[in-house]
């Protein structure tokens, strides 16, 4: 079903395991027609297990546009990072902005290096997560917001606090022409867990999925792969289009996020 893939990890962040080419010969075995890299954007600050450090940057790009040049003939290979929203971090960013193809939004900290989005549990917290999605897709940071209901992984109960912030994403989703992800990683991977109103996975959840069905907002697959062989099964993407099973999702198979991207730079700010 799936023949492009744009978010993939690399062992360098951390939290991914083998080498840059068998992600490549994995996607290829797969039949995937276009891949693209996004690895953990690094900061001024290091943060071992979570993201690359500067160190590593260059040695990343270069490895890709290795691999982007060696096969070329048989996939459409894209190196970009995975980023986050935060101001002290912008010329960073705008450097990041510059170089690579592509950007997607990971926002897994409110703050560099504080506040995970992992650990949320109010109302005030759910908006300030929302405020920096919107500051991202305002002045075109990114090309998708990457898991959009990250911030539910420790979220108690899918309360109206929680739809609420649904909707206003996808408002930012709809403003912006921004696409949400559906996301087929960790959040699937690991299995259910228990909240306080029954179990579920911590994300994607049908809640928001609900609001961005309703709005019509631009969905795309992300499998979020951390291990090549994540490739060669089907078994977290069925756990996640369970979760929107019945819904009207507006899903954008082959979203051509480059050129869409080359618009977006133009916009940066």
């Amino acid at each position: 079903m799936l023949k492009t893939n744009w978010h993939t990890h690399t062992v360098r962040c951390g939290h991914a395991v083998g080498r840059d080419e068998e992600y490549v010969e994995a996607a290829l075995i797969s039949g995937f027609k276009a891949l693209g890299f996004s690895d953990h954007a690094p900061y001024r600050t290091p943060c071992p297990g979570e993201r690359m450090n500067m160190a590593q940057l260059e040695d990343y790009r270069h490895s890709i546009l290795h691999l982007k040049e060696k096969y070329k003939d048989r996939l459409n290979i894209f190196v970009g990072l995975e980023v986050e929203c935060y101001k002290s971090e912008w010329e960073t960013l705008k450097k990041y902005r510059q170089t690579f193809d592509y950007c997607i939004l990971g926002q897994h900290n409110l703050d560099l290096d504080e506040n995970s989005s992992y650990g949320l549990t109010t109302p005030k917290e759910l908006e300030e997560y929302t405020e920096r999605l919107n500051y991202a897709c305002e002045h075109a940071l990114c090309d998708y917001i990457a898991h959009p209901d990250v911030c539910l992984w420790s979220y108690p109960v899918m309360d109206e606090s929680v739809r609420d912030i649904a909707r206003r994403i996808a408002q930012i989703s709809l403003k912006y022409d921004m696409p949400l992800e559906l996301n087929t990683g960790s959040g699937v991977h690991n299995g259910k867990r228990r909240y306080q109103d029954g179990e579920r996975y911590p994300y994607p959840t049908r809640i928001f999925f609900e609001e961005f069905a309703k709005a019509g907002c631009p969905i795309i697959i992300g499998l979020d792969v951390h291990d090549p062989k994540l490739f060669l099964t089907d078994t977290d993407l069925e756990r996640a289009l369970s979760v929107i099973e019945g819904l009207d999702c507006h899903i954008l198979y082959d979203y051509d996020l480059i050129s869409a991207a080359k618009e977006r730079k133009k916009l940066f700010y």
